[in-house]
């Protein structure tokens, strides 16, 4: 008898964003290309030299640390995010975590029962569904307004019709660079607050706004709901996403519930959070973040103006995070040739992925994972180089569809 995996591990659908990869080399080595990479959800610069160093001189710190995070990160994490967010939060209300992904799967946890469902909103980041299933929970996606806002009518009737502990979603948006409104917001803290529900706010990308603006953070409304756990972290702002640390702000008692289940689980490395905390404190890693932010701000304004001249194809201007998301659905039903005999037809958002991979060698992140099939992710975390010479590719080869 062959023993059996578990029902939740057999229904996980791998990372769409993470399998592509393996597309991406395959192609490469087989065909002797080198495929333009626009699926990255991470910058394309480092840190600063003295974070690096910080984290070498974190090395000393290799004993056991404490499960919510070190002692002096954990206050400083609180101060940041009360300075930015206008929201109050003590050490107390912090718990540092392995990557923000750890943090969301951490907080679903704690908080779901099994059957209970997790309004999220579209389009999504690919990992919520999957994190809520693996959970126990429900995901209930709703669908947003043709702006790829949210819509609020919505989501208030999926909160009431179902069994629902939780809305989920993430501002700036992955994939979208879609800022919510302080209206919106708003409106989600009085959903969640009239349901008695959780909150839960990825705001990961709250440095990346464009033209100027600052993304307004969940806890900015006028009424901020005392139910609302907030989700962050270094990865984007400090172009660190590999070092895998993250942290939940939240009410006492989900923070309390969190350490204890942290506590038979895994927590962040201590010489990362040496150096992290040491970036949050640097002026050199802050101009960084603002350095990075203007240079996506331009490939934005070449990428998607380059995208809306071509034929079939639809771009919104992204406001933040660092993503456009393209409508492309006006070119389903064109056929191409590729492999010089070779014929294939777009059909869906992963045909088309296919097509540029094929045709352009420029690798985007098909939308249909995301919560919306019509569509493709463009990361413009890339150097402009890579920007302009992705374009141009697309642009050739989306001009041999017939």
């Amino acid at each position: 008898m062959t023993a059996q995996l578990s029902a939740i591990a057999k229904a996980v659908k791998p990372s769409a964003t993470l399998s592509l990869k393996n597309e991406i080399t395959r192609i490469e080595t087989t065909y002797g290309v080198k495929i333009i990479d626009l699926t990255a959800g991470q910058p394309d610069i480092g840190p600063t030299p003295d974070v690096l160093a910080a984290l070498v001189e974190g090395g000393k710190l290799h004993k056991y640390g404490p499960i919510p995070g070190e002692a002096g990160l954990r206050p400083l994490l609180a101060e940041v995010t009360n300075r930015e967010t206008g929201s109050k939060f003590t050490a107390d209300n912090v718990v540092v975590t392995v990557g923000a992904k750890g943090a969301i799967d951490t907080v679903m946890r704690v908080i779901l029962d099994p059957g209970d469902a997790v309004v999220i909103l579209s389009p999504y980041w690919v990992t919520y569904p999957e994190v809520v299933a693996i959970c126990g929970g429900v995901p209930v996606c709703v669908e947003c307004r043709p702006d790829l806002h949210p819509d609020i009518e919505k989501t208030v009737a999926a909160v009431r019709n179902h069994r629902t502990k939780a809305i989920l979603y993430s501002s700036p948006s992955n994939p979208t660079g879609v800022v919510y409104t302080k209206e919106e917001l708003a409106a989600l803290a009085r959903i969640a607050r009239e349901a008695g529900i959780w909150l839960v706010a990825d705001e990961i990308y709250r440095e990346f706004g464009f033209d100027g603006k600052k993304p307004p953070s969940i806890f900015s409304v006028p009424e901020p709901y005392e139910n609302t756990v907030l989700i962050d972290g270094p990865s984007k702002r400090f172009g660190v996403p590999g070092w895998r640390l993250g942290f939940i702000a939240g009410p006492g008692a989900l923070i309390k519930a969190c350490n204890a289940l942290l506590g038979h689980t895994s927590n962040a490395s201590r010489p990362i959070q040496h150096a992290v905390e040491i970036a949050y404190k640097s002026d050199q890693a802050r101009q960084g973040t603002a350095s990075m932010v203007s240079r996506y701000q331009k490939n934005r304004d070449t990428f998607v103006a380059g995208l809306n001249k071509l034929p079939g194809i639809t771009c919104p201007t992204p406001e933040g995070a660092f993503y456009c998301f393209a409508d492309v659905s006006g070119l389903y039903g064109k056929s191409y040739v590729y492999d010089t005999d070779k014929k294939a037809t777009v059909t869906d958002s992963t045909t088309f992925r296919d097509f540029l991979l094929r045709k352009a060698f420029v690798a985007a992140v098909e939308g249909g994972p995301f919560g919306m099939d019509t569509h493709l992710r463009f990361s413009l975390a890339v150097s402009e180089s890579d920007c302009t010479s992705a374009l141009a590719n697309v642009t050739k080869a989306v001009a041999e569809l017939h």
